[in-house]
């Protein structure tokens, strides 16, 4: 159903959902390579969160070769279209570029992704900013008042979530 209502009619929902299929190997041949085209093909069909798979795909290479400012681009795409996982991943990339990353570190921009993301009520995004607040970072000033908005903002979404092992108290 997916494979016809992608190929036939060009659904990115559908598109999206063939490729997580094929990306695992469930339901469909396992195919990183055809994964990744039907993400792109999502993601081009407005597809948030096929943009966001498509970045990290991108960023380690897995269907295709590694591409950090494709990937970037790909992140921000998703985020424009309110994927909230995709902002922060914009985040992360000018927060902590990597050694090899043609990506400059850029703290206001991690700022403005992050705030994005945590406004869309993203928990890691809104603890990053906690911890931004907290110990300061470059242009980012330590700001009490706004790492305990922050931290309390996280830990109202993990209580909500029932919990978030990936998340611990700033």
């Amino acid at each position: 159903m997916y494979e016809l209502n992608c190929s036939k009619n060009g659904y990115p929902a559908s598109c999206f959902n063939l490729g997580r299929l094929k990306l695992a190997g469930k339901g469909a041949e396992h195919d990183d390579l055809e994964a990744f085209k039907l993400f792109e093909k999502s993601c081009s069909g407005g597809h948030a969160a096929a943009c966001h798979h498509v970045g990290f795909m991108r960023t380690q290479g897995i269907g295709c070769e590694k591409d950090f400012p494709k990937a970037l681009a790909a992140f921000k795409e998703g985020c424009e279209r309110d994927d909230a996982n995709s902002c922060n991943r914009v985040a992360t990339m000018y927060l902590r570029p990597g050694p090899n990353s043609p990506i400059k570190r850029d703290i206001q921009q991690a700022k403005t992704y992050l705030e994005k993301a945590c406004d869309a009520n993203f928990a890691p995004a809104c603890h990053n900013l906690a911890v931004m607040y907290k110990k300061g970072d470059e242009s980012i000033p330590k700001d009490q008042a706004k790492y305990e908005e922050y931290r309390a903002k996280t830990e109202q979404l993990i209580k909500q979530a029932g919990g978030m092992s990936s998340i611990k108290s700033a």
